[in-house]
């Protein structure tokens, strides 16, 4: 008899993270703008591909998951905390600079999976020095979010509140999944 840890039945849980590192500049956010990475305007992509197809954020030939819960890990420790949204999306959309407004098309917002709401009021310090001398965490728990994507899920921040970031800073996002 074999025990696979970590699965209950067919389905697997498993963890998938991506990161950005914003512009060198401190230029405040406004409610829908859009947090990008620095040189190339990037959005998160979550299940990266790899030559086995095990960094897909669903199992082949089945295309489905929830999505459980999500993380969002701040370089900084900022007074007044970011108050933001994780769009995520089945299909890639096209790249925004950082602090324009986010308007996505009808057709990209027709591939819309979720919104992961991350309220500036459940931010916790990780290290309490204040802004780049410290570090923050959000978390967004019991989602219980279905989905159908093929092999990626893609994910933009928005700002929802006037936001002052430190020059550099770096957003991890971490998404736990059961794959169906």
């Amino acid at each position: 008899m074999s025990t696979n840890i970590g699965a209950i039945g067919s389905f697997r849980t498993r963890t998938f993270s991506d990161s950005i590192t914003r512009p060198s500049n401190t230029t405040a956010y406004t409610a829908g703008d859009v947090i990008s990475e620095v040189t190339t305007n990037d959005h998160f992509t979550f299940g990266a591909a790899s030559d086995d197809g095990s960094k897909r954020v669903t199992r082949v030939g089945v295309n489905s998951g929830v999505i459980n819960w999500a993380r969002l890990h701040s370089s900084a420790n900022q007074s007044t905390k970011l108050d933001c949204e994780l769009l995520l999306f089945h299909a890639d959309i096209a790249e925004v600079a950082d602090n324009a407004a986010f308007a996505p098309t009808d057709a990209e917002l027709a591939t819309r999976v979720a919104v992961v709401d991350f309220p500036a009021s459940f931010w916790k310090e990780g290290d309490a020095d204040s802004g780049a001398d410290g570090n923050a965490l959000c978390e967004a728990m019991n989602l219980d979010i279905p989905f159908r994507a093929l092999r990626h899920l893609y994910g933009q921040l928005v700002a929802r509140n006037g936001y002052t970031p430190i020059s550099g800073e770096q957003f991890v996002v971490e998404l736990g999944i059961t794959q169906d």
